[in-house]
Order: structure tokens, then sequence, then C-alpha cells
């Protein structure tokens, strides 16, 4: 890979003088200076109550272990970022699988433990994620979101606006509001979105100060907090003591909104894992009434909404009852995918198998966008009962977030020869 060309196509060459200039002070001769914003970094997550989920790679983790031991042991989350910072898309899938197993040795080597995967650069193909899920990886998070915040979008000048459009064209995001800042299953893996714009984009490429940037994230964590989904906050650790404040900033919204679970990429993707087992049975309790049979564990924190007629909610507490003249579940014909069927149990919907659509509160006959299915189930006539994605009580979920791509001047340098 010609390492140099792929940093000036991604970032331009003006943003990448800037860039090196910015490197040298971010970065020192020994791990000393890092280590240190390393620390700064777990305690101002710590004073919300969570930890950092902090991607690094494993080449520059085998250069520094006590660092990375001195992060595990107060509890940060280390995932994998790959064997090296490069391009994994543009890898074959042998080689790619190769160095998603040096990875993983070098983790084990030092005795770090991991759960999740992030690709360098969010860079990541088919193949990439049948390595990640044939090595026992329990979630990833690449997929990266691109809330297009409304405010901040109107506040960009001219050579703003080409900074954004150049890095939305390099990540290549799924885009607000047609798609969902939601986990999502891909085969037997969580995938956990990252959202856009990031530390990366907005301090690097569009050179706003640290006032606008946390005017933006907030601007993210309220449109997370309005629509109930998940805001990855991504801040390389680097850019720390430039950004703490919009950090800080942010958690104390998500903090004192008392709506938010702020939580590890790996405590939402073990949640999103139990929430999906949980078997839940909806019988009748005499004429034009129902329950749902909750099991005896595993349910504790599962919050239950019923949709009343009129799009209205209510609290589903435990032994309470609904009212309706049909079973209050969403019918699906048998000719739905799977892979639909799995999508309406992670949007919270329970369904049933059936043909006879007048049974139902909804029915849905074939595969349909999230668009469709929201003018289904906001139609229907009776009332449904959906399981809250997060948590009871919470709305909505945040997760802090920042790659360790190199801790010494010495790692940086080496990016530009490693393959």
């Amino acid at each position: 890979m010609n390492r140099l060309g792929f940093v000036l196509s991604s970032r331009g060459l003006r943003n990448s003088i800037a860039r090196a200039g910015q490197v040298a002070s971010r970065f020192g001769i020994t791990a000393a200076r890092m280590d240190g914003r390393l620390q700064a970094y777990a305690d101002v997550v710590e004073q919300y109550g969570s930890n950092p989920s902090l991607p690094i790679t494993a080449a520059v983790l085998d250069r520094n272990p006590r660092v990375a031991r001195r992060l595990e042991e107060r509890g940060v989350e280390l995932c994998i970022h790959s064997f090296v910072h490069n391009d994994l898309s543009r890898l074959s899938d042998n080689e790619q699988a190769r160095q998603i197993a040096q990875a993983i040795d070098l983790f084990e080597k030092h005795g770090i433990s991991f759960k999740g995967f992030r690709s360098p650069y969010l860079k990541y193909n088919g193949a990439t994620l049948r390595a990640v899920e044939r090595a026992g990886f329990e979630y990833d998070s690449n997929l990266p979101f691109y809330w297009a915040p409304p405010v901040f979008l109107e506040s960009l000048g001219a050579g703003e606006e080409g900074g954004l459009r150049r890095g939305l064209e390099f990540y290549k995001p799924v885009e607000f509001p047609a798609e969902r800042s939601l986990p999502r299953f891909i085969g037997d893996i969580v995938e956990i979105p990252v959202s856009l714009p990031d530390d990366e984009i907005l301090l690097d490429r569009l050179g706003i100060d640290a006032v606008r940037i946390g005017d933006t994230w907030l601007e993210m964590a309220c449109m997370a907090l309005e629509r109930g989904e998940l805001f990855t906050v991504q801040l390389h650790p680097e850019r720390l003591f430039l950004l703490r404040d919009a950090l800080c900033r942010t958690l104390d919204f998500a903090r004192t909104s008392g709506d938010f679970w702020i939580a590890t990429l790996s405590e939402i993707s073990t949640w999103w894992k139990r929430r999906a087992a949980v078997k839940l049975v909806v019988g009748s309790a005499g004429e034009g009434l129902y329950e749902v049979d909750l099991p005896e564990s595993g349910a504790d924190d599962l919050s239950l909404k019923v949709i009343q007629p009129g799009g209205e909610t209510r609290v589903l507490e435990p032994g309470q009852t609904v009212a309706s003249r049909v079973r209050p579940v969403v019918g699906v014909d048998p000719g739905t995918s799977q892979h639909f069927r799995r999508y309406l149990r992670e949007e919270g919907y329970l369904l049933e198998i059936a043909t006879d659509r007048h049974q139902y509160a909804a029915f849905i006959e074939h595969d349909v966008d999230g668009t469709t299915l929201e003018k289904i189930t906001a139609g229907a006539g009776e009332a449904l009962i959906r399981v809250d994605r997060w948590p009871g009580p919470f709305r909505a979920a945040l997760a802090v977030t920042g790659d360790i791509d190199c801790l010494t001047l010495g790692d940086f340098l080496r990016r530009f020869r490693e393959d």
C-alpha cells in the first residue's frame, strides 16, 4: 500500500501538512506523554460512572505493554484495532484473517483481555466481518453513522464544508435520518455504530474550535435522545486535552438528563445479545385481555411498553394486562426472511409467524424497510407490545471511545511502512 498517497488522498495536502505539526505536539519520544493522556481520559469518563472503550493497534501494544496493563487494571476496556494501522479492506481475505490472528496472539501474549474489534480508518468489508466472527469476537465497531446535525451544518463556512465533504467521502457512512444509530447483528456478532462527525473530522479536517465541537456533540446527543438511539463519541486520546471540555459537556448532559445509559462497548454488546435472547410469551388473561410471561431470570432490567392506538405509550409493569381485541404482537407471514425477522426482534417487536392477519394488531406480509415498518406499526388499530431498546429506565445510550493508533512518535512513523 502507498501509505503516503493514501493519507494525502483522504486528507488533502494542506491538512496533511498541518497534521504533521499536530503529531509532533501530541506524541513524545517515549510513551510517557500518551500514558498521561490515557490516564486522564479514564479519569474523565470514570467521573460519570463508566469507562472508555479504547481500540489499540496490537503492534503498538506489543511495544508498550505496561501502558495497556495500567489501563486494563483500572477497568478501561481495550479492543483490538488490528495488527498494524492499515486499510484492511484493501487486503485479500486470507491476509485479513492472518493479520487479525496476529493481533489476537499479541493481546494474549501480554495477557490483555478483549471482546471487540475495530478496523483502522473504519475500513472493512465482508471478509473483515467473516474473519472477526470466526475469530470469536463478541462485537465489531466499524459502521460509521453520520448524524448530519442541522445547527452544525448551518454554521459551516465554505472551507469547512469542503473538509466535511472529504471526510464523509473517506468514511462513506450511513446517514440520519434514513438509518438508525443502533447495534445490529451481523451473523453472531454485534455491530456497534461509530458516530460522525468525530474529533478527527471536526478538529483536524475542519479546524473548528473546542466550543463549537462541544456544541456539535451536544446537538448529536440531543438527536440520539429524541430517537432513543446510541451516540458513540469518538475522541482519540491524543486530543483529550484539546477537547476535554467538549467531552465533559456531553457527558454532563447525558448524566443530568437521567435518560442516558453511559456504558462501554462491551456492555452494550452484552445487553443487545441478552435482550435478543429473552423469550417473551404473550398469553390470554381473559376475554379481551393479554399478559406477558417474563422469564424468571435475565429480564430484570427489561422494560416493556404498550403502544396504544394513536401512538401514546405506557410502561407495562409486571403483572399488568393489555386490553385488546386481537393479539397485541406483530404477525409475520411465513414468507418473510430470517434476516428480517431478526431485524423485527432487534426493533423490539414481539412477533409470531402466522397467516391470518386479522388476529394481530399489526401484520407484515414480506420484508419491508424501516420507514414502511414504522407506518405499519403506527397504524395498528389495537395495542401493541414492544421491548424497550435499553435497560430500564434509560431512553438512549452513550459510549465513549477513542482509537490508540500510536503511543510514541516512533509508532507514528512506523505506520508509513507497516502493512
